[in-house]
């Protein structure tokens, strides 16, 4: 899948928890990190939506507190 979409899509979820991209937690080298992730993923739970995948890291990613 497409870095671009990924990042949109993580971008969203982001807003969901904070109400404002600009108040992201997140690095450039963090947002790589989850789209590798995410992508792995996407292989391995073929069956899985991908807005459920994107969603669960990054929750799992926000809420470990990396």
């Amino acid at each position: 899948m497409e870095k671009k979409l990924l990042r949109k899509m993580i971008d969203r979820c982001v807003v969901d928890y904070f109400g404002d991209l600009e108040l992201s937690p997140l690095t450039e080298d963090e947002y790589d990190e989850l789209i590798e992730q995410v992508t792995i993923d996407l292989h391995t739970q073929q069956a899985e939506e991908v807005f459920a995948i994107v969603h669960d890291k990054v929750y799992s990613y926000l809420s470990s507190g990396q």
